[in-house]
This record gives structure tokens, sequence and C-alpha cells, in this order.
């Protein structure tokens, strides 16, 4: 994990890179930050009301037995372990929002099986619906990459899609 300090546009607040096959469970409005989503899910979760949030970056979409790798890598465990963990933190679980970003086909991947970024996004939409987490926002499939940023202090989730100069904007920000 690292973390980044002394953004310009948010001087009081850490930003906080979540890599490949980790992820991040916080509260107290750190910006976390997964870059370079093509195949692989950023799978981001808030609490509104208590101001704690998660983001993983996984790369698989569920966990063979025994595995004994990340609990971020795989889908099905990122979402199950920032949901246990989001609750310990002060969360409340009825109140969490699940957002799904990610999952589209590069084609500078070809030797990625083409169902890997479909079962990414297919297992997180399950996986928060068998939990009774709604899915508030997704941004999923296409052909580019995307960078997600989750301000976990106002909740504001933004995604910034290769070659297109406007980012997309998943859920506002409560100021």
């Amino acid at each position: 994990m690292k973390t980044y300090e002394g953004n310009p546009d948010e001087p009081d607040r850490n930003r906080r890179f979540v890599g490949v096959s980790e992820y991040e469970v916080v509260a107290d409005g750190e910006t976390l930050i997964a870059y370079g989503l093509g195949a692989c899910v950023g799978l981001a979760i808030y609490d509104p009301e208590n101001g704690v949030g998660g983001l993983a970056h996984s790369m698989l979409p569920r966990q063979s037995d025994g595995d004994g790798t990340s609990e971020g890598k795989y889908v099905d465990t990122a979402v199950e372990t920032m949901l246990r963990e989001a609750v310990s933190a002060g969360a409340s679980y009825a109140a969490l929002e699940g957002y799904i970003v990610g999952g589209s086909d590069l084609l500078d991947l070809q030797k990625l099986p083409r169902e890997v970024s479909d079962n990414n996004v297919a297992t997180a939409r399950e996986e928060f619906a068998d939990l009774d987490v709604p899915v508030e926002g997704e941004d999923v499939g296409g052909s580019r990459g995307r960078t997600v940023e989750f301000d976990t202090g106002t909740g504001e989730i933004r995604v910034v899609t290769a070659y297109d100069p406007e980012p997309t904007l998943l859920r506002e920000g409560d100021d």
C-alpha cells in the first residue's frame, strides 16, 4: 500500500493507492484510488451515514479453496471481507451501498480469456445481491481501462476512463 499526501485539490486528506489484489476499508476520510482497471474490477462499499468506505482492486471472480492469497484478489472474498471490516469500523450494514467499476475487454490482453471481465462483473453483482447490499452505481464493460477515485470523506466516487476527457461521477459527494 502506498499513501500520497499533499494533493493540491485535497490538501487536508491522504490519498491511498489500492493495488492489484488489495483492498482497504477506512473510516477517516481518505481518498482510495485504484489505477489501471481493465478486466479487473474496482469494488466500492460506502456507508453515507457513518462515513465508512472501502475499495478493492480484484482480478478474478472466485477464490479456489485453500488458495491462501489475499482476500482482495477475488471478487467474492473482497466483497465479504470489506463488508465485515466496514461493520467492524462502525458502518451500519443496512446503510451500505455497493459500486462496481471496470470489467473491460482490453485488446492488449488477448491471452486473458474474454469471459474473465464479464465473470468479474457478474460475480460482483451476485455477491452484493446475496449479501443484501444494493448496487447504486456501475461503470463497467467496454474496451478502455479505468481509474476509480473514492473520497470516503464525502462519498464521491469518480471514474476516469482512458482517452475520455470527462470523468464519470458514480456518486456525488455529500458536502
